[in-house]
C-alpha cells in the first residue's frame, strides 16, 4: 500500500503496541509539568544506544495531597537511579512501561512545586510499524519522531494531550563529528572529542513535539520575516546533501513564512526562537517538530509543497495542538489546506491554485470520515482504516467553512481562534474551532460540524433552475453518497453566466434542506431560493465551479415552475434585547419584499408559550427596511423570552429569532477591594447565571485588555497583577446572554 506520508507528508500519528501507549500518563490529574531538563549521550557512529540519560522534571501538584507520580517509559530501557531532593530514592517501581515514584511523604498543599531526576540508559526499541514513529537509528544518524505517544520509547515523560510543558532544555552530547537538532535556541560547546548541543525552548510544548536528531549536519542558515520580525531559519543538512539543490529548495521558506503570517495576521509562533528543518532518514515524510521540522531527504522538492505543509503546522498543530488523536484533522486538515490551497493561492499561479483545489476535492472518497475512529496504530490512521481521511476531508472541511463564512469573517475567525487567551499555545478541540467560526456567521454551524466531522461520505445535488429577468430561481435536492449518512449542512457555491458579461458566483447555505443566504441568513424556509442578479443568465448554472465544497451535481435541469413554489421573502438582519434590572429594550431591523401590515412583539416566561405584548404599525412599503424598538417596563424576575411576529398585508406572517433577557432583583456587582492592587473579588447578584460566564476587561479607551471564560459560582476572583494603573470596565455575560458591568480602579 502506498505510504500516504510520502505523497502528502504530514505529522506522524502512532500508538505502538506497548501497554504504556494505551495508558499514557497514569497520573495526569495529580501534577502538571513545568520544566524538563533532558540530557543524553549518544554516538550514532557506533550504535543507537543512549549510553547515559537523565531527565529532571519540575512539576506542580494539582491535588491537595500527592503521594506518587508516574512517568511513561518503555520497560525495556534501564533505570539506574531516581533522585529526589538530592538523594537517591528507593521507593519507586518500573514495570508495565510506567515508572511510579512514591514520595517519602505526601506533597501538600495543592500547587506545590517539586522535582525528581531519573537516570537511565539503553537502546530504545525501533518503531514497530511501517511509519517510523519513535526512536530511529540508521548508520551515523539518530532521529526521534514522537507523534503520537512514542516519546516514552526513549525518555521518561508524561505522554499525554492534557499537559503542555512550559519550558524544556534538551542537552545532547555526541562525538564532535556530529551535531544535534532540536527545539528552540541552541548553544554548542566542544570539550575534547565531544560536542554538546543544548537546545532551550521557552514556549509551551506538547510531549510528542520534543524531539532530537543527531547526524553529520551542516547548517544552512538564512532569515525570513514575520509581521516585521526577522526570524532565524536553521537548516541542518547531511554533509553529502549540503549543495545547491537542497539549498534552493529550502529558500522558498523566505516567501512562505511572511505570506502565512500576513494572511493570518498572526506572527510565526516561535519567531523569538527560530524556525528550521533537519534532514532525517528517507522514505517516510516529515514531522512538524516544534520550531524545527524533521524531514526525509526525498521531500525537499515538489516546488515547496511539503515545506508549505509543515510550516503551516507551526500555527496549526504546534501553537494550537489537538487534544484528541481522534480529531487529528485539527492539525492535519489545516496543514493540508494550507499546502494545497493557501500556498498555491499566495505564491503560485492561478492555474496551479485551481488544479490543486480540484485535486484536493477529488482525493476525498465517497465514504470517507474526518474523524479517526481507529487510533490503535499509525498505519490505521494514515492508511485510512475505517475510511478516515483527516488530511483530505479535514482540509475540505476547512475549505467549506471559508466558503460559508466568506473571506473576511473566515480569517477573522482564524485570528481569534489562534490568539484566544487560554487557547493559544495550548490544546484545542473541535468545540473551540466551532466557537470562533460560529461567532462570524448568523447561521448555526452545529450540524455542519457534526455532519462533516462524524458522518461518512459527501453529497450530490439535483440542481433545478429557472431564469427570469435579472434573477434566477434555484432548487437544490441533496442526496448523500453513503446511504443513511444523514443530512449535511453546507455552503453551496453556484456560478451564473451569460454571453454579455455576467459572471458571478453566489453562495447559498443548505441547512437541513432549507436554503439560506450565507451573509444575511435570510431564507424562504424551503429548498428553493431566488437570487437577484445584475443581468439574466443564459448558461446553465454550475455547482461549485472552484472545487471549494464536497458536493457535485448529479443533474442540472431547466424548469418553468420554480417561481410558483415560493413567495418573496421577508427576513431579519438583527433583533437585540438589552436592559438593566426590571427594564428591557428590544430593537430590530427588518427588510421585506412584500408590504407589511403590522409587527407584534411577543413575550414568554418559558420560551414556548408566547403572548402578544405590543403591536406596531410600520406602514412599510415593499423593498424598504425598517428599524424599530420597544421597551418592556414590566419584565419578570429571571428569564424573559422575546420574539417579533411580522404580519404581511397579503396574509401570513414570519417570526424573528427568539432572544432572552435575564433580569435581576439586584443587578449590582459587588467589588472588593476597589481600588485594587492585586486581586479583586466580584460578588454576582442573585439570579445571574453561576457558571459559563464570559468576562471581558476594557481599558478606559475602550480597548479590550483581556478576555476569560469562567466556570465558577457566585463569587469570582480576578487578578489585576499584570495590569497597569488605570480605570477598567468589566463586562460579564452569562450563558443566556445577560450582561452585567462594573468599573475597577487599578492602583
Amino acid at each position: 500500500m502506498k505510504n500516504r506520508l510520502f505523497v502528502y507528508t504530514a505529522s506522524l500519528l502512532i500508538m505502538l503496541q506497548f501497554p504504556i501507549l494505551l495508558q499514557a500518563a497514569i497520573y495526569p490529574s495529580s501534577y502538571n509539568i513545568v520544566y524538563h531538563r533532558i540530557s543524553l549521550t549518544v554516538d550514532p557512529g557506533v550504535s543507537g544506544a543512549i549510553s547515559s540519560g537523565s531527565v529532571t522534571t519540575y512539576f506542580t501538584t494539582t491535588a491537595a495531597s500527592v503521594s506518587q507520580v508516574g512517568f511513561d517509559f518503555d520497560s525495556r530501557m534501564n533505570v539506574s537511579t531516581v533522585f529526589y531532593h538530592g538523594s537517591s530514592l528507593a521507593t519507586y517501581t518500573f514495570s508495565a512501561d510506567v515508572i511510579t515514584i512514591n514520595f517519602p511523604s505526601a506533597l501538600a498543599p495543592m500547587g506545590k512545586l517539586d522535582s525528581v531526576t531519573i537516570n537511565f540508559s539503553g537502546t530504545p526499541a525501533a518503531p514497530a510499524t511501517s511509519i517510523p514513529s519513535g526512536y530511529n537509528y540508521v548508520s551515523n544518524s539518530i532521529y526521534t519522531l514522537g507523534e503520537a505517544f512514542t516519546g516514552s520509547t526513549w525518555w521518561p515523560c508524561k505522554d499525554s494531550l492534557v499537559d503542555k510543558i512550559d519550558s524544556v532544555d534538551l542537552i545532547i552530547t555526541s562525538p564532535i563529528a556530529y551535531r544535534a537538532a532540536g527545539n528552540g535556541v541552541v548553544t554548542e560547546t566542544v570539550t575534547g572529542p565531544n560536542r554538546t548541543c543544548t537546545w532551550k525552548t521557552r514556549h509551551p510544548i506538547a510531549t510528542y513535539m520534543i524531539n532530537f536528531a543527531v547526524a553529520d549536519y551542516v547548517n544552512y542558515p538564512f532569515t525570513a520575516t514575520s509581521l516585521g520580525h526577522t526570524v532565524t531559519v536553521m537548516n541542518y543538512l547531511h554533509a553529502a546533501d549540503n549543495n545547491t539543490t537542497y539549498k534552493s529548495a529550502l529558500n522558498v521558506l523566505t516567501s512562505i513564512m511572511p505570506a502565512y503570517a500576513t494572511l493570518l495576521n498572526t506572527d510565526y509562533p516561535f519567531y523569538d526562537e527560530k524556525y528550521g528543518t533537519a534532514e532525517c532518514g528517507t522514505g517516510w515524510g516529515a514531522l512538524e517538530v516544534q520550531s524545527m521540522t524533521f524531514i526525509d531527504r526525498t521531500q525537499y522538492g515538489g516546488g515547496g509543497a511539503v515545506l508549505a505543509h509543515e510550516l503551516a503546522h507551526q500555527w496549526f498543530g504546534d501553537k494550537l495542538t489537538t487534544n484528541d488523536w481522534h480529531q487529528i484533522w485539527l492539525n492535519e486538515g489545516f496543514a493540508q489546506y494550507f499546502q494545497q490551497v493557501i500556498f498555491p493561492e499566495q505564491l503560485q499561479s492561478a492555474a496551479t491554485a485551481a488544479s490543486q483545489r480540484s485535486s484536493l476535492k477529488n482525493s476525498v472518497n465517497s465514504s470517507s470520515t474526518t474523524y479517526c475512529s481507529n487510533i490503535s496504530n499509525c498505519d490505521n490512521i494514515f492508511f485510512g482504516a475505517g475510511n478516515a481521511q483527516p488530511y483530505e476531508k479535514g482540509a475540505m472541511t476547512v475549505s467549506m467553512l471559508r466558503s460559508w463564512l466568506g473571506e473576511t469573517p473566515f480569517f477573522t475567525a482564524l485570528y481569534n481562534y489562534l490568539n484566544a487567551p487560554g487557547l493559544a499555545y495550548n490544546f484545542t478541540s473541535v468545540d473551540s474551532l466551532q466557537k470562533y467560526m460560529q461567532a462570524q456567521t448568523p447561521n448555526n454551524l452545529a450540524n455542519f460540524f457534526t455532519a462533516w466531522v462524524n458522518q461518512q461520505g459527501r453529497v450530490t445535488y439535483t440542481v433545478n433552475y429557472q431564469y427570469v429577468a435579472g434573477g434566477a430561481y434555484i432548487q437544490l435536492i441533496q442526496a448523500p453518497t453513503v446511504s443513511g449518512a444523514g443530512y449535511f449542512d453546507m455552503p453551496v457555491p453556484i456560478e451564473f453566466k451569460n454571453s454579455t458579461g455576467l459572471d458571478t458566483t453566489v453562495v447559498l447555505v443548505d441547512r437541513g434542506g432549507k436554503l439560506y443566504n450565507s451573509v444575511t441568513g435570510y431564507t424562504y424556509n424551503s429548498n428553493t431560493f431566488y437570487v437577484p442578479l445584475s443581468a439574466t443568465p443564459t448558461v446553465a448554472p454550475v455547482l461549485d465551479p472552484n472545487s471549494n465544497v464536497l458536493a457535485a451535481s448529479s443533474s442540472v435541469n431547466n424548469s418553468t415552475t420554480l417561481s410558483t413554489l415560493i413567495t418573496l421573502p421577508l427576513y431579519f438582519t438583527d433583533l437585540a434585547v438589552t436592559g438593566f434590572g426590571n427594564q428591557a429594550t428590544l430593537s430590530w431591523h427588518i427588510t421585506s419584499d412584500v408590504p407589511v401590515a403590522s409587527l407584534d412583539v411577543e413575550k414568554s416566561a418559558d420560551g414556548s408559550k408566547f403572548s402578544a405584548a405590543a403591536r406596531q404599525l410600520p406602514q412599510m412599503p415593499a423593498g424598504n427596511g425598517y428599524d424599530g424598538s420597544w421597551q418592556d417596563r414590566q419584565v419578570i424576575n429571571g428569564l424573559n423570552y422575546y420574539r417579533v411576529r411580522v404580519n404581511k398585508q397579503a396574509g401570513g406572517y414570519f417570526y424573528s429569532p427568539v432572544k432572552i433577557y435575564n433580569s435581576h432583583a439586584d443587578a449590582h456587582i459587588g467589588t472588593y477591594p476597589n481600588p485594587v492592587t492585586g486581586s479583586c473579588l466580584l460578588q454576582l447578584p442573585a439570579g445571574f447565571s453561576n457558571k459559563d460566564i464570559n468576562l471581558k476587561i476594557y481599558s478606559v479607551a475602550g480597548v479590550l485588555a483581556d478576555e476569560r471564560d469562567l466556570h465558577t459560582g457566585s463569587q469570582l476572583t480576578v487578578s489585576f497583577d499584570s495590569f497597569t494603573a488605570g480605570i477598567y470596565q468589566l463586562v460579564l455575560t452569562d450563558k443566556v446572554g445577560s450582561q452585567l458591568q462594573t468599573r475597577i480602579v487599578k492602583q
